[in-house]
């Protein structure tokens, strides 16, 4: 009988990443050569650019989060402090440092977490590459994003 957690588990003939605890590179590497040994090289190179690409595509969210992220709280920061030069309200300025800094705890928050899922995947990502070398498998577009969202190596 088949479970929620069973289905949490796999995508496909591909384990999923574990995004918590020990991360698992090595269980997706060894599935990778075992179903390698069973089914054609373009059924192998299906099965992990669809894996591939669920993880990217978290990874592109991710990295592309804490750019704007970064970019709206600099945006607002300055924003604020044009508006208090400009108001000379002093209470309403120290309530909208008083926000602001709530909200840059919040993004902080949200920023180290996407970090975290950057690192998990960049680092699962490079594990499996050398993994699939290893077994003789050699994917042009397996490609780790940077942080920057621009470059990839």
């Amino acid at each position: 009988m088949l479970t929620d957690e069973d289905m949490e588990n796999t995508s496909g003939p591909l384990p999923r990443l574990k995004m918590e605890g020990a991360e698992n590179a090595d269980e997706v590497i060894k599935a990778i050569a075992s179903y390698k040994t069973t089914h054609e090289p373009a059924e192998t190179e299906k099965a992990v650019r669809i894996w591939y690409e669920r993880y990217d595509e978290m990874l592109a969210a991710a990295i592309q989060e804490n750019l704007d992220l970064k970019t709206l709280r600099d945006e607002n920061m300055n924003n604020g402090n044009e508006l208090c030069q400009e108001s000379q309200d002093y209470q309403q300025c120290q309530a909208r440092r008083n926000a602001e800094m709530r909200g840059a705890q919040h993004d902080r928050a949200k920023m180290a977490e996407n970090s975290n899922l950057m690192v998990r995947i960049q680092h699962s990502f490079s594990k499996v590459r050398n993994g699939l070398q290893q077994n003789g498998l050699r994917y042009d577009w397996f490609k780790i994003r940077t942080t920057n969202n621009i470059d990839q190596f």
